[in-house]
């Protein structure tokens, strides 16, 4: 018999829920498709709003999963009203997506600007994801400072 929980990502089994109680005996376990959605979108917000270091840019591309290539590089100025200098930020949040978020399938991305706000990005990632031996299409929305 097939269970239909999926043991938690990493991050969320870093984290002690309960102080008092030092070693829980059973792991964090998702057994819904909301629950597994709830931790997809935390994860990608952690992933996307953290940077990866200019000097390390070129290094982390090559090497895709070490500590200090988690995260997308935004270099230089970034124009939200550059459709090329989107684009190509598409592309590398399409690339940290496939190296650090296994459980998402063929992720695009589309980035908008939000308003006269130069500062932060409205970021879509259309996925699948395999639960429950089905193919499911999830969108995540995420606002992300650059």
């Amino acid at each position: 018999m097939m269970s239909n929980a999926a043991t938690a990502p990493l991050f969320d089994r870093l984290i002690d829920e309960d102080m008092d109680v030092p070693f829980e005996k059973t792991p964090k376990m998702f057994s819904s498709l909301e629950e597994i959605q709830t931790s997809i979108m935390t994860d990608l917000s952690r992933l996307l709003n953290t940077r990866v270091a200019i000097f390390w840019k070129n290094y982390s591309d090559k090497n895709a999963l070490l500590p200090f290539s988690y995260g997308v590089s935004v270099t230089g100025v970034l124009s939200a009203d550059s459709v090329f200098e989107l684009q190509e930020l598409e592309s590398r949040i399409e690339a940290v997506i496939a190296k650090f978020e296994p459980r998402l399938l063929s992720a695009k991305c589309s980035i908008q600007s939000i308003g006269s706000d130069h500062a932060s990005l409205f970021v879509n990632i259309d996925a699948a994801m395999i639960f429950e031996n089905r193919r499911r299409l999830l969108s995540f929305p995420i606002v992300i400072d650059v």
